[in-house]
């Protein structure tokens, strides 16, 4: 009952903020109207006015034409803050409306991450962590490109390391706390995002070729400007002809021509990269901002300080530059600028010594900015699910989990089970009927062990366990263009399994009726003797199965394997599932049932 207010509290919490955002939102939308309509009467007005009330180009006729236009650039500005401000209203409504159609259980048309399916993964693949209805799908708050391949990256991994999982969680609940903070990154991320979306995409480690400016080209690059400065002195004191500044002036055509498809090639390279940084500059700003006591977003922190400067400030540096070679773009100011300050290859000379200094920080800035956007999404489900818990993170218990539950099933509909396994009880087969609830409560243990490896919160009432290498085989794949079998292929994987074992020393498994390809009798006695050689090499894990020979594996094996099961139960003509976890071998069957309802074979 208690997660229940708590959770009716944060959802309130969002209708609260949406309802805010929406009046600023109309505010803003009024002010736009007035400033619209400003903007042009002052337009209009400073082309009129001078004329109709002023003598021509007398110094009145200035004098108001100045102020009037100065008033017109004004509300431009004007314009422009408003359009901001609308853009990150408008951003901050569409994420509130986000969590709360995610809270009512109304996700499933948020980008799925399908790109990142793998079935040949350790687990990912068996566990839905990608694709339609899966945990990326759910808690996916990145907005940027690479914060979305820094999530998935995260779910595709699991931490073995204590001390780290321990500091990611001290900064995820950090994180879940701090909601302000939060949701601001997540629109400045956005908005980042936006930033490029017409644009060609560009890889941030590639760095444009800048080679050609070397040796006395950076000596003549340095001088023309100072040259270009007294020239142009002398020839306005009369010490030298007029006709010496046009002279020079093609010697500056000349020295930039000569580099003019060098110059090109930067510019292609880096000409998107501008505007997409200097927004990018003030995410970074925002996190070198934000005050923490999380070691972990303090260490995240660190790698965004470099030679004394503060990145944020380094990469709106980088912007200015790439702005300041695309004033190449105006042909006239073009021409001007290159004849008389060789403007381009001044740019690419300052693109060389940015990329000197700091080429190689720019990938780790915007890494450790990605790191931050997955931080925030299971920092977000962590704060959407108050009922949820914390992990304790064990050297000794493999795992000991009460209350249960698989994070994308409803509070209301979600049933949860008690289960654990340690040193002495290490492998569990579970039995049950089909649809009875062991294909579930599999990637219930998994989800949950992801999601605990990474410093995230768990579904369950009590959950302890021991980071352990973790592999799973639930859904084996054929593959034509290998020329592999289905029976081959899960063969592949259990091979995989057992080597990884040997090489590991212990490993975490989940196994889903296994030898599926094969008959009923080979079946039997070669999971059982697979069973035994997980048991054998120090493996842990769970074994759903409908062989129920596999049950026999307790009493040969007291106090290593143990037996749970999931019963159903036929009642007035029908199925009841209750998805509780027992002790035992299973004891029911519902196949020949199902295809006698659905006539498949006759009633007896």
């Amino acid at each position: 009952m208690e997660g229940t207010n708590e959770r009716q509290q944060v959802t309130k919490r969002y209708k609260d903020l949406r309802q805010l955002r929406q009046q600023r939102l109309s505010h803003i939308k009024r002010q736009s109207n007035f400033v619209a309509l400003l903007r042009l009467v002052l337009f209009v007005s400073a082309f009129a006015i001078p004329f109709v009330f002023f003598q021509s180009w007398s110094l009145s006729f200035f004098l108001v034409f100045g102020i009037l236009f100065t008033l017109f650039l004004f509300s431009v500005y004007l314009a422009f803050r408003l359009g901001q401000q609308k853009k990150e209203n408008q951003t901050y409504l569409d994420l509130y409306d986000k969590e709360l159609r995610i809270i009512n259980w109304e996700w499933t048309d948020e980008p799925d991450g399908a790109e990142y399916i793998n079935p040949e993964h350790d687990f990912s693949h068996d566990l839905d962590l990608f694709g339609k209805g899966s945990i990326y799908q759910y808690i996916n708050r990145s907005a940027t490109k690479g914060g979305r391949q820094k999530l998935a990256e995260k779910l595709n991994s699991i931490s073995l390391n204590k001390e780290e999982i321990l500091k990611k969680q001290e900064a995820i609940k950090e994180l879940a706390g701090n909601t302000e903070f939060r949701e601001a990154f997540f629109v400045r991320a956005k908005l980042v995002e936006e930033s490029r979306k017409t644009k060609k995409d560009f890889d941030l480690q590639n760095q444009p070729i800048l080679d050609f400016v070397s040796g006395f080209l950076k000596y003549v690059i340095q001088a023309f400007p100072i040259i270009t400065v007294l020239i142009i002195s002398l020839a306005v004191l009369d010490f030298i002809p007029s006709s010496s500044v046009l002279i020079w002036f093609f010697v500056g055509l000349g020295v930039t021509g000569q580099y003019f498809r060098r110059v090109n090639r930067v510019h292609s390279e880096i000409t998107t990269l501008g505007g997409y940084l200097n927004n990018y500059s003030s995410l970074i700003k925002l996190f070198e901002n934000y005050q923490t006591d999380s070691e972990y977003l303090a260490g995240l922190q660190q790698q965004l300080k470099t030679k004394g400067k503060s990145a944020s400030d380094t990469v709106k540096g980088l912007s200015k530059a790439i702005q300041f070679i695309d004033q190449r773009l105006n042909m006239l100011m073009g021409a001007i600028l290159n004849g008389f300050f060789l403007w381009d290859l001044i740019g690419c000379l300052t693109l060389q010594k940015w990329y000197k200094n700091y080429g190689s920080r720019l990938i780790v800035w915007i890494d450790a900015l990605t790191e931050v956007e997955a931080l925030n999404s299971f920092a977000t489900f962590a704060y959407n699910h108050p009922e949820a818990i914390w992990p304790e993170v064990s050297s000794k218990v493999i795992l000991n989990a009460a209350d249960l539950g698989h994070p994308l099933i409803p509070q209301k509909e979600r049933v949860c089970n008690d289960f654990s396994i340690d040193d002495d009880h290490r492998i569990c087969v579970v039995t049950g009927a089909n649809m009875a609830g062991k294909s579930t409560f599999l990637r219930t243990v998994g989800v949950n062990m992801v999601l605990a490896a990474n410093g995230c919160k768990v579904t369950a009432g009590e959950f302890v366990y021991k980071p352990m290498t973790f592999i799973t085989n639930m859904r084996a794949i054929d593959n034509l263009l290998k020329h592999e079998s289905y029976f081959f292929a899960e063969l592949s994987r259990l091979q995989m399994i057992v080597e990884r074992l040997k090489e590991k020393g212990e490993l975490f498994f989940i196994l889903d009726e296994i030898l599926k390809g094969t008959n009923s009798h080979d079946k039997t006695q070669g999971s059982i003797a697979l069973i035994k050689q997980l048991l054998k090499l120090n493996g842990s894990g769970i074994v759903a199965t409908h062989d129920l020979e596999l049950g026999e594996l307790q009493s040969q094996h007291p106090g290593e394997i143990f037996n749970n099961c999931f019963e159903v139960s036929f009642e007035h003509d029908g199925l009841q599932f209750d998805y509780k976890l027992r002790n035992g071998v299973t004891q029911s069957h519902n196949a020949s049932f199902l295809m006698r309802k659905m006539g498949l074979i006759p009633n007896d």
